[in-house]
C-alpha cells in the first residue's frame, strides 16, 4: 500500500492539521472539498452524529431523522433496499442487492424518514456508478459489499450526513450493535390464497450483541455462508429478527462518545421465520474491506470522527 493511501486513511480517521478542526456539535455539517482539503485534512464536518441522544429500546421507532446516514435505494417494480451514506459521494450496501442492475435502474433517497408521507428534507439522487467488490461470490456471499457512487456530491445538513467507518483492527466482540430498517412483511390471506407486502412507514431500530466467528459458524441458519469476512449479531438460541429483505442494511456501533460507526452490511442469507430453527444474523464486516473502500472513494469528502 502506498504512502499516499495510508495518509488518506489517516485523514479519514481524524488525523488533521490545526486550523482544520472539526466543527462543534452546534454547527451544521458543511462539505468543503478541493485539492488543498484533500492534502491537508478531511472535510470540515463530523461523521456518525445522530440527531438525538438516543436510548435504545428493543424494536422502537426512530425519532425523526435520528440516523441521517440512513438511505433507501429504489428499484424498478416498487422494490427497495437500504444503503448507508459514508461520504458526500458514496453509499455502502450489499453486492447481492445491486448485481444485475445498471446505474440508471437505481434511485437513492437520502434524508428520508417517513416514506408514507412526503418530506421536504428528502432528496432523490441518481447513481453514476455501481462498484461491486471484485471478489464477491454469489455462491457463498463472500465479500458481499458494494459502493454506490452518486452522480453529484450531496451537501450535508442536519438530516443528511454520513456515518463514520469502523475503527481499523477492531472486532467489537461482546459489544451491542444497533440495526435499523424500514421493515416489511408478507401478509397471507388463506381464504383467497393471496399475499400482500406490508411496508412500515418509519424505520425501526434494535440492539443485538456482536458475536465471535465460532459462534457465527455454530448458530447461523446455514454455515455455508459464514465466510472469513463475516460477523454476526443475535442471541444464541433465539430467533433472529433480521430478515432476508434487510439485506444491505447497516450494522452500527455507538461509541461512549455517542458517535456511530458502520461496522457491517447485512447479508441476504438471514432467516427470521419462526418456523425455522433459532439463528443469528450474518453481516459483511467493514474492517475486512477498509482498503478497498478507501481506494475507490479517494475523490470523496470524508468527515472527521471525533
Amino acid at each position: 500500500m502506498s504512502i499516499t493511501h495510508w495518509v488518506y486513511i489517516l485523514l479519514i480517521y481524524g488525523v488533521h492539521v490545526s486550523g482544520n478542526d472539526s466543527v462543534s456539535s452546534a454547527d451544521q455539517p458543511v462539505s468543503e472539498r478541493g485539492f488543498l482539503g484533500f492534502l491537508l485534512g478531511p472535510c470540515r464536518c463530523r461523521c456518525g452524529i445522530p440527531n438525538r441522544e438516543a436510548r435504545l429500546v428493543g424494536g422502537e421507532y426512530l425519532r425523526g431523522h435520528e440516523f441521517p446516514w440512513a438511505s433507501l435505494v429504489q428499484l424498478p417494480g416498487n422494490l427497495s433496499f437500504p444503503a448507508t451514506l459514508i461520504n458526500d459521494k458514496h453509499l455502502l450496501t450489499s453486492a447481492n442487492t445491486v448485481i444485475g442492475y445498471t446505474p440508471s435502474d437505481l434511485k437513492v433517497t437520502v434524508g428520508l424518514f417517513d416514506r408514507c408521507f412526503a418530506d421536504v428534507s428528502s432528496m432523490n439522487l441518481s447513481i453514476n456508478r455501481i462498484i461491486i467488490h471484485p471478489d464477491f461470490s454469489p455462491g457463498n456471499r463472500a465479500h458481499d459489499i458494494a459502493l454506490l457512487e452518486l452522480s453529484n456530491p450531496v451537501r450535508f445538513e442536519r438530516r443528511i450526513s454520513p456515518i463514520c467507518l469502523a475503527t481499523p483492527n477492531t472486532r467489537y466482540l461482546g459489544q451491542v450493535a444497533t440495526v435499523y430498517s424500514w421493515t416489511q412483511a408478507i401478509s397471507k390471506n388463506e381464504t383467497t390464497d393471496t399475499s400482500q407486502t406490508i411496508k412500515s412507514c418509519r424505520p425501526r431500530k434494535l440492539g443485538l450483541p456482536i458475536l465471535g466467528y465460532e459462534e457465527c459458524l455454530n448458530a447461523a441458519s446455514n454455515s455455508n455462508y459464514v465466510s472469513i469476512d463475516k460477523g454476526c449479531i443475535g442471541v444464541i438460541g433465539s430467533f433472529s429478527p433480521i430478515c432476508e429483505v434487510d439485506s444491505g442494511g447497516a450494522v452500527t456501533f455507538r461509541s461512549r462518545q455517542g458517535v456511530y460507526e458502520l461496522i457491517g452490511i447485512l447479508s441476504d442469507k438471514n432467516v427470521c421465520d419462526s418456523a425455522a430453527r433459532p439463528s443469528v444474523a450474518l453481516y459483511t464486516t467493514i474492517n475486512d474491506h477498509i482498503s478497498w473502500i478507501t481506494q475507490n472513494t479517494r475523490d470523496a469528502c470524508y468527515c472527521v470522527k471525533t
